[in-house]
C-alpha cells in the first residue's frame, strides 16, 4: 500500500543539562523534522471525574529510530507518542499512535 507523505512533523528528545548548584533543566531538542501521514480524530475522556477533549493522531512515516520517550510537533501541537508499531522488519515505515490535550 502507498502511504502519501504530504505532513511535516517534528521530532523531539528530552534532554537534560546542568544549571550549576546542582540543579538539572530538561529542554525538548528538535532530532529531526520530516514528511509523513497525519491522520487525526477528537475524542473526550473522562480522567479525575473531569471531562478531558484530546486529539488522536495515526501517524505513518519512514522508520526511524523514534520511542515513546521522543514527542512530535504537529502544526504547533505537542503529541505524546503512545506507541510505535513496526508492522514487519522488511516495510520501511512505522506507525505512530498519538495524542494532544487540548
Amino acid at each position: 500500500m502507498l502511504t502519501i507523505l504530504r505532513n511535516r512533523i517534528t521530532i523531539q528528545s528530552l534532554t537534560t543539562t546542568a544549571s550549576g548548584g546542582g540543579t538539572f533543566i530538561e529542554t525538548w531538542s528538535t532530532v529531526a523534522t520530516v514528511w509523513a501521514n497525519v491522520q487525526g480524530k477528537a475524542k473526550e475522556e473522562t480522567r479525575f471525574d473531569k471531562i478531558q477533549q484530546m486529539d488522536e493522531y495515526t501517524i505513518r512515516m519512514r522508520k526511524r529510530d523514534i520511542t515513546n520517550a521522543n514527542r512530535l510537533v504537529y502544526k504547533d501541537e505537542v503529541l505524546e507518542i503512545e506507541s510505535v508499531l513496526d508492522e514487519t522488519q522488511q516495510s520501511k515505515m512505522i506507525t505512530i499512535k498519538a495524542r494532544a490535550e487540548i
